[in-house]
């Protein structure tokens, strides 16, 4: 499921910025003169038509609208649902590079241990189902 949530955090970059840049009560131009990203790109990026913005157009947007990363990335909802996550993520980045590994590795473990669960849970009700039939 969390190839979900990634699709649905780049679907969410063209309206968090619009959002932001709204509430600051920027045009495009302005934001674009301010951020030197040109205006054709904030659009292309606000309306949803560059699906993968690149970093080096959203830094400097991110600048501009005197806002952080997480703003832009996450929706409100989102934002607020993965907070523990984040602040997770966060603490790792402090981590010693052999660390940062292990940790890696653990969470690789603990997410095939959970598609492993969800499938063998999924068999055996169908194998009950047919069982049953």
């Amino acid at each position: 499921m969390w190839f979900l949530w990634v699709i649905n955090m780049t679907m969410n970059v063209g309206k968090q910025i619009r959002k932001i840049r709204t509430q600051e009560g920027m045009t495009v131009k302005q934001l674009s003169e301010i951020s030197k990203v040109p205006e054709k790109t904030i659009y292309r990026i606000e309306t949803g038509e560059v699906q993968d913005p690149k970093l080096s157009s959203i830094e400097p947007l991110i600048r501009a609208l005197n806002c952080s990363a997480d703003e832009i990335l996450f929706s409100h909802d989102d934002y607020y649902q993965f907070g523990d996550l984040r602040k997770a993520f966060a603490n790792a980045t402090q981590l010693r590079g052999d660390d940062q590994d292990m940790l890696v590795r653990m969470i690789n473990m603990v997410t095939i241990a959970s598609s492993i669960e969800k499938q063998l849970s999924e068999n055996t009700k169908n194998f009950v189902k047919i069982k049953e039939s």
